[in-house]
């Protein structure tokens, strides 16, 4: 039987055109094509918070949710999927984007997988996206690791861009598909061509893994490079993967595709 899977995308873009709206349609676009790629059917549904934004407003001031935010919480609610995006200012998500989480239940993004992505006048506001990571993790979302940021300069002269957006939503779709009890083929990320000209180091993470038995998990090990591809874990990590590798600063990493290989397999 055909499952067709729903993936809500929620954009915050205040302007027309946006970058934000533009960074989401090819979050979209490319959830799309892999989706298809693995033979899977999906539905997205967009979420344009820049046309709720009076609406959301009056739920603050009466507590009743207008016709067109009661759909826009069922669009959440149905979704396997959630691709989330906003522009940043003053180092946080915007006051439109918060202010519609703040409408939702907490817990609606339960076993929900969920992109966090943002836009940005330029790469020095690319941390503030880590907010909204918390934020999703609050209303018990499953965020994925690898996150997207694009500055203004980003689009249309960013050779890595579509790289960076082909690797997050890699990671999107395997864990939807997962999590759906999907038989997806894996798809190889190009996770070294997104850094082509950076130097080849010591202990770099490379598709999920640690190279070496002894990597160092900082930075010069690829721990803040952009292309971390698994999970962390201090100490004795429950897990008894052989893929998993302790580094010297006693951390497991699990990679993001035993990750999946776990869960398809529970």
């Amino acid at each position: 039987m055909m499952i067709t899977l729903r993936i809500a995308l929620v954009s915050a873009g205040l302007s027309v055109p946006s970058s934000t709206a533009l960074l989401a349609d090819q979050l979209g676009d490319e959830a799309r094509a892999q989706f298809a790629a693995s033979g899977t059917e999906i539905v997205i549904e967009h979420i344009e918070l820049r046309a709720l934004g009076n609406d959301i407003m009056q739920y603050f001031l009466t507590g009743i949710p207008s016709p067109a935010l009661e759909a826009a919480h069922s669009t959440i609610a149905d979704a396997q999927g959630v691709i989330a995006v906003t522009p940043i200012f003053k180092a946080s998500y915007s006051g439109l984007f918060k202010s519609f989480w703040d409408t939702v239940d907490e817990g609606s993004l339960a076993k929900t997988v969920v992109l966090p992505a943002a836009t940005g006048g330029t790469a020095r506001h690319s941390l503030a996206i880590e907010s909204i990571r918390s934020l999703m993790g609050y209303l018990k979302g499953i965020v994925i690791p690898s996150a997207v940021f694009a500055a203004t300069a980003d689009f249309g002269s960013d050779a890595t861009l579509p790289n960076r957006i082909r690797t997050s939503v890699t990671e999107f779709v395997q864990l939807t598909g997962a999590l759906a009890g999907l038989p997806l083929e894996p798809v190889q990320a190009p996770v070294a061509a997104a850094h082509a000209d950076a130097p080849v180091v010591p202990g770099a993470q490379v598709d999920g893994a640690l190279v070496g038995e002894n990597a160092p998990f900082d930075e010069a090990g690829g721990a803040n490079s952009g292309s971390f591809f698994g999970v962390a874990r201090g100490g004795v990590s429950p897990f008894d993967e052989p893929a998993a590798k302790k580094s010297s600063h006693g951390f497991s990493v699990t990679p993001f595709s035993q990750m999946l290989q776990n869960l398809q397999q529970s």
